[in-house]
């Protein structure tokens, strides 16, 4: 009568295990894939430091000349000005560059200008004769200060860093995406 018991709450005792370390698992995982906080884009370009484990320096906070006005409480947060755009195009000259690719030469540079739409149309800015790549697959646009890319629901996706990325995505300096069988790698 009591080894039934004594299995039972064996059994009830993995399971509680199990489901806190897959909680445990998950929670880290979320964290991880948040990356981490967004890095402010200042008036001066920044070199990278030599080292990994050394710290990146600050950038210089833009002078009084070279801030762009407050908006109009009005205005939706997530809406983008020419003059922030321009501001940012000038200072940080966001740009993809060709990793690796079957149809394109390793190393083609696009710049990004606002709301730089990727795919197989015409149309499009950047145009992938792919037969993985969606006729609109993605849009590459910046929101303030920072650049986003973002999934136009494309059929095959678009992976930033190994992940498949749904609706709007930061995108940092050095990270790779991939749309179709073309890598970029995203550069200031």
């Amino acid at each position: 009568m009591l080894e039934p018991v004594l299995f039972g709450a064996k059994i009830l005792f993995l399971l509680l295990l199990y489901l806190f370390i897959y909680r445990i698992v998950r929670s880290l995982a979320r964290d991880l894939s948040r990356g981490a906080e967004p890095v402010s884009i200042g008036a001066e370009s920044v070199s990278r430091p030599a080292s990994p484990a050394a710290p990146a320096p600050r950038p210089a906070a833009p002078s009084r000349e070279q801030r762009q006005p407050i908006r109009p409480k009005a205005m939706p947060p997530d809406a983008d000005t020419t003059g922030e755009f321009e501001y940012l195009v000038t200072k940080i000259k966001p740009r993809l560059v060709v990793q690796h690719s079957k149809i394109l030469d390793d190393g083609t540079e696009f710049k990004l200008r606002k709301g730089t739409t990727i795919g197989r149309s015409p149309g499009s800015e950047i145009v992938l004769p792919d037969e993985y790549v969606s006729q609109t697959h993605a849009r590459i646009f910046s929101r303030k200060q920072f650049m986003f890319i973002e999934d136009l629901g494309s059929t095959n996706g678009t992976i930033v860093d190994g992940r498949r990325i749904e609706g709007e995505h930061q995108i940092k300096p050095g990270q790779e995406i991939v749309i179709g069988d073309t890598i970029f790698r995203y550069e200031e």
